[in-house]
């Protein structure tokens, strides 16, 4: 028989066939034990039922299969394995920037929108970048005006961040 790279590789628990051990220990669908078989006489008992023999336990000796439907045990797999993942789901950081010449309007939008993110419990980080000829003075001076509206809300950093031409700092909401 040749070798096919192409063949995709089969993941997955061993069902039926694909189950090399000589003896199993059988269990029945419904978590009842039926005891070590000859894995011949479990997998022709799963077909007897219409259902498949799947390795639940490769390690133990001798080696734990199951009878039960494939296809829906793949399934439940699966719907665990999304559930858990959008439990775990990480927030997300959401980034508001200023000038030093930007207008009050401007401001206050942006500071009820970030503490609607804060709300809902995302951080959210608040920067002040600099162009041009734009004095370090200014932006410090509206930055400081901009942070008196996050008094409520914790801060990551102590103090503002400084890197390059850019000031920042990360906030998120306090527990209580």
């Amino acid at each position: 028989m040749a070798y096919n790279r192409y063949k995709k590789k089969e993941s997955g628990p061993k069902k039926n066939e694909r189950i090399r051990a000589k003896e199993v220990m059988v269990v029945d669908d419904d978590e009842g034990k039926i005891g070590v078989m000859k894995t011949e006489d479990s997998i022709a008992k799963a077909k007897e039922q219409g259902l498949d023999l799947v390795e639940v336990a490769p390690k133990a000796q001798p080696p734990v299969c199951k009878i039960m439907d494939y296809s829906k045990y793949i399934y439940r797999q699966k719907k665990k394995a999304r559930k858990n993942r959008k439990k775990s789901k990480q927030k997300d950081m959401k980034e508001f920037k200023f000038s030093p010449v930007i207008d009050v309007g401007d401001i206050n939008t942006r500071v009820r929108r970030a503490t609607e993110y804060l709300e809902k419990g995302h951080p959210v980080r608040i920067t002040m970048y600099r162009r041009g000829r734009q004095s370090r003075e200014q932006a410090e001076k509206v930055f400081n005006e901009i942070l008196t509206n996050f008094d409520e809300y914790s801060s990551i950093e102590p103090t503002p961040k400084k890197e390059g031409r850019n000031m920042y700092i990360t906030f998120f909401k306090k527990n209580g």
